[in-house]
């Protein structure tokens, strides 16, 4: 028998993993940010939504505090594909809302992760929303609005 060359064979045998390995770590990325950005995405919606409420009921902090944690209950989290959504924080101080959104993904092989200490890539959100008084809105529309007839 013939000797045959099998370093294609021993090529594939190191090279194959290093591709898969790779191409694993790069679908972990995919889905982290995809998750991510879904959780900014939830985290804004929410916002606007508490922002709208927070102007159509002025002074019920309480009742725009609890609706907001049932609509922050409600969001469906069996739409993120590979991480779980660990906190969804609400707070209302004033004319202030802010919400942090906090969410987690596991990485699948120990001892790969070379940015954590742990097995976990993590990521939070916060946004804040602020609302005019409405005095201080009328204030500022008539002033402009006076400012605009002395204009020839």
């Amino acid at each position: 028998m013939r000797g045959h060359n099998a370093y294609f064979t021993v090529e594939a045998a190191l090279v194959l993993p290093m591709i898969m390995s790779a191409m694993l770590v790069g679908i972990y990325l995919y889905c982290y940010q995809y998750d991510r950005c879904l959780l900014e995405q939830d985290m804004g919606s929410l916002l606007i939504w508490g922002s709208t409420m927070a102007a159509e009921n002025a002074g019920e902090t309480d009742k725009i505090a609890e609706n907001l944690r049932q609509r922050a209950a409600q969001i469906n989290r069996a739409k993120y594909a590979a991480w779980k959504l660990t906190a969804i924080d609400i707070r209302l101080e004033r004319n202030n809302l802010f919400l942090t959104g906090q969410g987690e993904l596991v990485f699948p092989i120990p001892g790969w992760n070379l940015w954590n200490q742990d097995n976990l890539w993590e990521a939070q959100v916060s946004y804040e929303s602020s609302r005019l008084s409405p005095v201080f809105y009328i204030r500022q529309y008539r002033k402009l609005h006076g400012m605009l007839q002395k204009v020839p």
